[in-house]
Parts: C-alpha cells; sequence; structure tokens
C-alpha cells in the first residue's frame, strides 16, 4: 500500500492504530486457532493410542484363551483323547478324571478362565470350573455354538455373549454373560474331528479392562461383532449398531470418526486381530474438542486490554498533540507572518510542544530583528562583495603559473624543480575544488604522497613516512584535505626540534562499522596538562591556542557526521603524538 505524501499527521495515527489494531487481532485469531488446532489434533493422536492400546489388551487377552485352549492338543497322550472322545461306550471312571484332569490343568493356566470343557462329537462334555454351583452340564449336540464351532472352517471360534444356560442344566439366578473360546480337537493322523474344546471367561474380566483409566468424560467403550451385535459396554443407553455401515473395518490401525446423527461424537474403530471383534471408543465432541477455558480469557482479555489501550493513546495524541500542533499551524499560516511577527504564541505547557512553541517565538523575535538589520546592511554587503571579488585571484592564474615554472624547469633540465612544481600544482588544484567534499581514502593518499615529497626536500630526511593502511579501506569515502594538516602538525611541532630517525606512520582500519584514521609520530610528544587544553581547544571549550587547523577538522567531521565523530589526541611526553580520526564507514 503507498500512503499519500500529503496524508495529515493525525490521519496517518489514526491509520497506523488502525492497522496495528488489525494485525494484534489477527494474529491473535490465528495463535488461537493454531493452538486448537494443535490441542485437537494431540487429542486425535491421544483417542488412536489409547484404541491401539486397549485393542492389544483385548488381542493378548484372546490370544492367551486360544494358546490355553492347546493344551491338550500338544500332551504326549494325544492318542489316548481322540480314542476316548471317539469311542462308543460311554465314559468310564477312568476316562472321565482323565478328561477332567485336562480341564483342570487349563484352569491352573490362566485365572481368568471359569471354566473348562471338553465334549466328544455326539455333544456329551466333562468339564472343570471356578466358583459355580452348577454341576450338571446338558448335552451340547442341540446347542447352536456347538454345531457353529464344528462346521467352522477355522479350528477356533469366539463366541461372545454365551450364557451359563447354554452350557449347565441348572443355573443360577445371578447368571452373568460369558466369553466363550470353542477349538475344534483334530486327529492330525486322520484328519478328522473327534470333539470340542471349551473354555468360558467372565464378560467382567473384558468390562474391567474397558473401564479402566479412561482418559475422558462419558467416554464410551464398547465391543461389537461383524456383524454389529452388541458384545459389551460400559454404557448400554447408546448403542452405535445402525451406524456400522458409516465404519471402515478394513484396515487394524484406528479411523477416527465424528457421528452428527445423534449427540456429535469422536468415535474411533478398529478391528481386533484374532477375532475380527470391533473395538469402538466414542467421546462426546464436548469432552474432545475444548480449548482451555484459561486460554479463552487471555485472549477476551488481551482483546478488551488493546482496544482500552489504543482508545486511551488515541486520546492522549488528540490532547496533548495534535491540538496543539494544529493551534501552532493556525499561528503560522501564511498570511499572517508579517503582521504575527511582533506577537507571541502563548502555550502553558513545558513539554516537547512546548519548547516548540518557545522556539518558535524566539524565531519570530530574532526574524522580526533580522529583517530591520538585513535592510539596513544589504547596500553595504553588496558593495563589500563586489569589492572581494575584484580582489580575489582567479585561480586558473596560479595554475597556469606553476604550469609555466614547470616547463620552465624542464627546459633547463632542473627535473627537481620541474617535479616541486607539478605536485605543488596538484595540490592546489585538489585543495582549491570546491566542487567536491568528499573524496575516497585513495585519493586523499595520492595527494599526501605529493605533500611528503615537497616535505623531505625542505626538510632534507629529517623523517621517514610509513603508511599502514590495509587495501578494505581504500574505498572508503572522507571528508577533503583532512590528513594533510595533521602531518603537517606531526612534522612542524612533533619532529621539527628532532634531528634525525623521526617517523610518521599512517594507520587506517574498520572498527564497528566506522574507519578509523591515525597519524602517529616519535617526536618530542606533549605533557598531561597541555594534552588536556589542547583537547578542549578542538572541541571549542576554550581559546588558549591559535592554531586553528586542528579545530578546523574537529568541526568539518561533527558537521558532516554527527557529534560522535571527530578528532583527538593522545600523546606522552618524550614518546610521541597520535591524533586519531573517527569517521563513519561508507563505500559507494
Amino acid at each position: 500500500m503507498i500512503l499519500d505524501k500529503n496524508l495529515s499527521i493525525k490521519k496517518l495515527t489514526i491509520l497506523t492504530f488502525i492497522i496495528m489494531y488489525s494485525l494484534f487481532f489477527i494474529m491473535t485469531i490465528i495463535n488461537l486457532y493454531s493452538y486448537s488446532r494443535y490441542e485437537f489434533s494431540k487429542n486425535d493422536k491421544l483417542i488412536k493410542n489409547f484404541n491401539t492400546t486397549l485393542s492389544q489388551q483385548l488381542y493378548e487377552k484372546f490370544n492367551n484363551l486360544s494358546e490355553v485352549s492347546k493344551y491338550p492338543l500338544i500332551i504326549p497322550e494325544i492318542d489316548k483323547l481322540h480314542s476316548t472322545l471317539t469311542s462308543d461306550e460311554k465314559y468310564d471312571i477312568a476316562d472321565y478324571n482323565y478328561l477332567n484332569y485336562l480341564c483342570e490343568m487349563m484352569l491352573i493356566q490362566s485365572k481368568s478362565i471359569n471354566g473348562a470343557f471338553i465334549y466328544n462329537l455326539s455333544g456329551e462334555g466333562v468339564f472343570s470350573s471356578r466358583n459355580t454351583t452348577n454341576s450338571i452340564i446338558k448335552n451340547a449336540s442341540s446347542e447352536e455354538w456347538f454345531s457353529n464351532a464344528l462346521n467352522d472352517s477355522n479350528s477356533i471360534t469366539f463366541l461372545p455373549n454365551m450364557k451359563s444356560e447354554d452350557i449347565f442344566q441348572y443355573t443360577s439366578s445371578n447368571n452373568n454373560s460369558l466369553i466363550g473360546v470353542a477349538r475344534q480337537i483334530i486327529n492330525l493322523k486322520t484328519q478328522e474331528i473327534t470333539g470340542i474344546l471349551l473354555l468360558t471367561l467372565p464378560i467382567d474380566e473384558l468390562l474391567d479392562i474397558l473401564t479402566k483409566d479412561l482418559p475422558y468424560d462419558n467416554q464410551i467403550l464398547s465391543l461389537y461383532t461383524p456383524n454389529g451385535d452388541l458384545i459389551i459396554s460400559n454404557n448400554y443407553e447408546i448403542n452405535f449398531t445402525q451406524y456400522f455401515k458409516d465404519f471402515n473395518f478394513i484396515s487394524n490401525s484406528p479411523v477416527i470418526k465424528t457421528i452428527t446423527n445423534i449427540d456429535p461424537y469422536v468415535t474411533t474403530s478398529n478391528t481386533i486381530p484374532l477375532t475380527n471383534w470391533i473395538l469402538l471408543s466414542a467421546i462426546p465432541n464436548t469432552s474432545v474438542y475444548t480449548i482451555n477455558s484459561l486460554y479463552i480469557f487471555s485472549f477476551v482479555t488481551n482483546i478488551v486490554f488493546c482496544s482500552i489501550l489504543f482508545l486511551v493513546l488515541y486520546n492522549l495524541f488528540i490532547q496533548r498533540i495534535f491540538n496543539p500542533i494544529n493551534y501552532l499551524i493556525d499561528n503560522m499560516d501564511k498570511s499572517n507572518i508579517e503582521s504575527n511577527l511582533s506577537s507571541e504564541l502563548l502555550y502553558e505547557r513545558e513539554d516537547e510542544i512546548g519548547i516548540l512553541v518557545k522556539s518558535y517565538n524566539e524565531m519570530k523575535s530574532r526574524i522580526h530583528d533580522l529583517i530591520n538589520i538585513n535592510y539596513k546592511n544589504k547596500i553595504e554587503q553588496k558593495d563589500l562583495e563586489l569589492k572581494q571579488l575584484q580582489n580575489q585571484i582567479n585561480p586558473h592564474f596560479i595554475y597556469n603559473t606553476l604550469e609555466s615554472i614547470h616547463m620552465m624547469a624542464e627546459l633547463n633540465d632542473d627535473e627537481e624543480t620541474s617535479i616541486m612544481a607539478e605536485y605543488f600544482g596538484s595540490i592546489i588544484r585538489y585543495s582549491m575544488n570546491r566542487k567536491v567534499n568528499t573524496v575516497k581514502l585513495r585519493e586523499e593518499l595520492n595527494i599526501i604522497d605529493n605533500y611528503i615529497y615537497l616535505q623531505k626536500i625542505r626538510f632534507d630526511q629529517l623523517f621517514i613516512i610509513e603508511n599502514l593502511i590495509t587495501e578494505d579501506v581504500m574505498e572508503c569515502e572522507i571528508i577533503k584535505m583532512i590528513i594533510q594538516p595533521l602531518i603537517e602538525n606531526a612534522i612542524y611541532h612533533g619532529l621539527s626540534e628532532c634531528s634525525s630517525n623521526g617517523k610518521i606512520i599512517i594507520q587506517g582500519q574498520k572498527v564497528c562499522n566506522q574507519l578509523l584514521l591515525t597519524i602517529s609520530d616519535n617526536g618530542i610528544g606533549i605533557d598531561t596538562d597541555t594534552l588536556k587544553d589542547l583537547n578542549d581547544y578542538i572541541n571549542d571549550k576554550n581559546n588558549k591556542f591559535k592554531g586553528i587547523a586542528l579545530r578546523n577538522i574537529n568541526r568539518r567531521l561533527k558537521l558532516n557526521y554527527g557529534e560522535k565523530y571527530g578528532l583527538e589526541i593522545f600523546s606522552v611526553l618524550g614518546k610521541g603524538t597520535s591524533m586519531v580520526l573517527t569517521l563513519p564507514y561508507i563505500v559507494k
């Protein structure tokens, strides 16, 4: 979005507030949505993991029953079992005791089993059971479960919803439902079925597994046959049989589906291996997809707080900023400038607007005085400028004169004078070019080389120059002619009293996005008090010195770059002096 450049600050502030509030509101909504999606996803994983774990527990229970039912089939005297079951005669006491012994051995192997039965093909059986008053079992040949077990293509059949009356002639009044596991007793030599083995499990054993440590309130856990017949549930009031067509039982992995035909429930279903029974978990939507009430409260509180905060800030801006600014603008109206110069704008507060009004009043007063003074000085100033222009020497005259000296020296084979004239001309031309205020450090150093050459001729090898500036800062932009005065100062004030072995070092490096240029000499140095006075002088804090070069350099740096840049001098008496220039690191 491109804003109108002429848009008022008031409208811009209102627009900014609206954008900020909109962004805050959108980000808060997104945050709430992301949090809810995260919580819902976490709940989905928890539900699936719970169903998987519960299915595994049920599978282990049924698998254990399956393993126990194999016991009579793996004993060494298996042939005796087949001959006993296929005998046409009734069981004698030895056969009865033998079959009863096998039943008792199966009971011992699992505490969950409450009854073990062995039947021949005629339906006559022998059994052993726990905690039951029943002692006479039916002939099972007429029972549906018996014929189903005999005709099942699988050797083992899991029988849901069995009753004691399906097995015993007489049952107690508190007869409970049973889970049956029927296994065909097969003669491996002839591949013929010789009998049926039946194990029964109290249905309460499964109910304990289904109701233990439920993670959600009002969670319904049910076990169904593949046809949708309910086997067991912890809540018989709600039956999901009619919705079985909506579920997918192809995979053993949990499948989550929401049922909305009745009160919304999140259902998870998966098939238990071995039995092919269906474990169905149903949880009310309100128990699964809810967001923490503390988070909702925090969300609403943040919205309300930010709304109030924006209103308070806007009102504050109106009262303390916009209204005073409009008052000031009205007074500064162009049509009233001349008539308002002698009047004073009234503002009672001492805040930033008050400072602005005070400065505005002072400015009007000064302008009023300057108008009177300016008119009187205008003619005199023009006369002075005319005389000054007439007295100025044309810079081209200097260049042409130096060029003439250079050519005359060459004609007279005076190479040294020719070079001096050439170098001096380049320095004059460089320094008097008023169109350029900043140059690259490399250009400044080229002129410094010419200047040093001329000084070495004068001082006859009094000093040497060592340039330690690294190549990575050579392209930095600096103010023109700020290094030459420092080298001149080092020669005249630092090394002029030395007889020989003078040395000037020029250093330059980048430090924290700043360019530090250091000009050091090993001259006479400066004592501590004089050094302090000198640093104060170049910062306009005293007038104890006559030279203006160092002060001018410091002023130029601060005017161009800001107060944190400038010149600072360090020195030790008898050891030497270092002058450090701090500039911004600028490369274009």
